[in-house]
């Protein structure tokens, strides 16, 4: 299993790269990278071609939001599960990593938690296996690109945990100061 961190947002509500913000002594996106290290073979940046720092990107030929990083990292690797994690997400953390790989059935196409804001599952931080890719490009080609709609309508295992507080997005400059004086001030 690979991992793939998608920080190839335009981060137009921030008003900054996401992937740059600092919650954890180092930018989120190097956060992420080390994070993902301890749990998958090998980890990649999905990003826009523009964003590419790094022998780790995977260029976004799709252009289509996540579900562009998603398929660009499948056409580079079709044979590997991605492991998928968005940079706008401080709170993910080993126990939360560790909870999704305890909770994957391979068998499946995905794995993700139940997000209790959208009641469905959450597309940013979840397993995706092989056998999606095929089915990710057919649900492309007939005009559709949200993921959430995609685990929704697909063979998906579904996690549900009472604190789900790790998937909370931060797209703002006040979420940001908000969730970076809240849960990360000393």
């Amino acid at each position: 299993m690979n991992a793939l961190i998608l920080i190839g947002g335009k981060s137009s509500r921030m008003g900054t790269d996401k992937g740059l913000l600092n919650y954890h002594g180092k930018p989120q996106r190097e956060y992420l990278f080390d994070l993902a290290k301890k749990y998958c073979s090998e980890v990649y940046f999905s990003c826009r071609a523009e964003q590419q720092f790094s022998e780790r990107s995977i260029i976004d030929t799709y252009t289509l939001g996540p579900m562009g990083g998603i398929l660009s990292a499948f056409d580079f690797n079709p044979n590997s599960a991605w492991l998928v994690a968005a940079c706008d997400m401080p709170l993910i953390d080993e126990n939360s990593f560790q909870t999704l790989i305890n909770h994957r059935i391979k068998e499946k196409v995905a794995t993700a938690f139940l997000n209790p804001e959208t009641n469905a599952p959450d597309p940013l931080f979840t397993i995706y296996e092989p056998k999606a890719f095929q089915l990710l490009t057919k649900y492309v080609e007939t005009g559709n690109k949200s993921p959430k709609v995609f685990l929704q309508k697909n063979d998906t295992e579904i996690i549900k945990l009472s604190n789900l507080d790790f998937l909370k997005n931060v797209n703002t400059k006040e979420e940001f100061e908000r969730i970076k004086s809240n849960v990360f001030s000393i």
